[in-house]
């Protein structure tokens, strides 16, 4: 188990910092038990998979530009490998050593002496956290992309079999124009399709490696940023020294796109909390979404889209946070960039990365009631619109015209009248004419079902819905070679590095050149 070294008031103090030769006393007290020591608890772990593979490239350049031994990097390699088998609990950790990176050091020196040291050859903190966040970063940004293909992927599934499940569309939450189930199925696919792009930018973007930057100006030492850039997956080394460690906008960046897809899932889920109620009684889920109450023994209770539903909350709150802490920052590394910014950001991410999945049951299994849908498709004059576009069109009227005889009809049914009566009288007294074949109109304006058969304009009939939807299975299948593509480049680098490693390795162990 991974342990903190515990503070012995009773020993003498050190008569300077650990890990430094310039700074005569050791951190204060406070400052280690207030800043130092919680926050290397809650970072190491997290730190050490990416110390391991960002470590392994940079020996490997090293040896290859003949800035290090191959049998040292090879021994050295041996021990960061033995290291990452053992994980956190190989380490005790010691917050008098300020960070991650110093307390991964002085264990890698425990088991390797001296030579140890040569692994910061031409690097300094400041590019290896730039290069272990946005490696993380990286990392996140492919897994919310897979899960919101992965959501795409269930509403097209779901479309297809739901383009005739007539239900009432609402603004304002009000009735407003009957749709279809899978019109509103496709709305979202078409939101999440929007939310996947921001995600593929951001990840595009974020394809630079800061490793070799150094502090902030680079190294006077001949390495190959390049091909670091390689083993680690990257499509080249980010150019400009200053800006690589000075920015976390590639976090930030996902961050956002993340908070906007979270958005996107929880208006789904907020339709989804409401139609599932006794009062609108269109969705029902399966009980394996449900929790029950602990005193009322009748409670099916939807927690599952509250939770949901919540993560736009979270995610704005750590995304502030961390644009707050990043705001009038002198331009150059900082822990207010490189640690305060990401504080409560990763958590947030990542969370929303656990729960997509979630999402996507909630997907599968929303089982509309038809009939309940049908029933309230045509209540409540939801029809009106298709009436005053049928006065517009087929009599020649002004739609300004049309749509105040329509609300004059709707007014008159509320007040009693027929609806023959409503509309014969509400279109006298708006032009001075009778109208003819009035029950006929009123047959085919009132009639929900009708939004199907359109053949003309845009909206949720079975023509557009089946046009848009063979659209966004391409769109799809587009998306998913180009992840595909990305993951099998990351693939190739994680087998090229561990290939170099391997005969560095090999070296050590034979004492042989490489």
């Amino acid at each position: 188990m991974m342990s903190v070294q515990p503070d012995h008031p009773e020993a003498a103090a050190p008569a300077q910092s650990k890990v430094s030769g310039f700074l005569n006393e050791p951190l204060a007290k406070e400052v280690i038990e207030g800043i130092n020591a919680p926050g290397l608890v809650r970072g190491f772990p997290a730190s050490l998979p990416w110390f391991t593979r960002i470590n392994r490239a940079h020996l490997v350049m090293l040896a290859e530009q003949g800035l290090i031994e191959p049998d040292v990097a090879g021994r050295l390699l041996g021990h960061i490998a033995q290291l990452d088998a053992e994980g956190p609990d190989a380490f005790t950790l010691d917050p008098e050593r300020e960070d991650p990176w110093f307390n991964y050091e002085a264990e890698l020196t425990n088991r390797a002496g001296p030579e140890a040291g040569r692994l910061h050859m031409a690097r300094s903190r400041n590019d290896l956290k730039s290069t272990q966040d946005r490696m993380r970063t990286r990392k996140l940004a492919e897994s919310l992309l897979r899960e919101c293909l992965s959501l795409r992927k269930a509403l097209i599934a779901r479309v297809e079999d739901e383009i005739a499940t007539i239900m009432p569309g609402y603004t304002h939450l009000q009735h407003a124009q009957p749709i279809t189930f899978g019109w509103y199925l496709l709305g979202l696919e078409n939101a999440l399709t929007r939310d996947a792009g921001r995600l593929e930018d951001a990840l595009m973007r974020m394809d630079e490696c800061p490793l070799g930057a150094g502090a902030l100006a680079g190294t006077r030492f001949d390495i190959d940023r390049e091909r670091v850039a390689e083993l680690l997956g990257f499509s080249k080394a980010q150019p400009h020294s200053l800006d690589a460690v000075g920015n976390r906008d590639a976090m930030i960046e996902l961050a956002t796109a993340a908070t906007q897809l979270s958005m996107t899932i929880g208006r789904m889920c907020q339709d989804f909390y409401l139609w599932a109620t006794f009062e609108f009684g269109m969705l029902e889920f399966p009980d394996r979404v449900a929790i029950t109450s602990s005193i009322m023994p009748q409670k099916k209770n939807l927690a599952v889209l509250e939770h949901l539903k919540a993560r736009p909350a979270a995610m704005v709150g750590a995304l502030t946070t961390a644009v707050a802490a990043c705001r009038a920052v002198p331009f150059g590394h900082s822990q207010e960039v490189g640690f305060e910014s990401g504080r409560w950001l990763w958590g947030a991410v990542e969370e929303l990365a656990e729960m997509l999945p979630a999402a996507r049951v909630v997907i599968e299994c929303a089982k509309p009631r038809r009939d309940r849908m049908a029933e309230l498709a045509g209540a409540n004059f939801a029809t009106a619109t298709t009436l005053a576009d049928l006065l517009s069109t087929r009599f020649g009227l002004p739609f300004r015209e049309a749509h105040h005889i329509t609300g004059r009809y709707v007014r008159l049914v509320l007040d009693g009248a027929t609806p023959q009566a409503a509309i014969e009288s509400a279109y006298m007294e708006q032009t001075g004419e009778a109208l003819a074949e009035a029950q006929a109109l009123l047959d085919e304006a009132l009639d929900p079902a009708s939004v199907l058969d359109a053949t003309t304009g845009c909206g949720p009939s079975r023509k557009e819905s089946t046009s848009l939807l063979a659209e966004a299975r391409l769109r799809l299948a587009k998306a998913e070679a180009g992840l595909a593509r990305h993951c099998q480049r990351q693939e190739a680098a994680e087998d090229l590095l561990a290939k170099a490693c391997a005969r560095y390795e090999s070296v050590a162990r034979s004492g042989s050149p490489a």
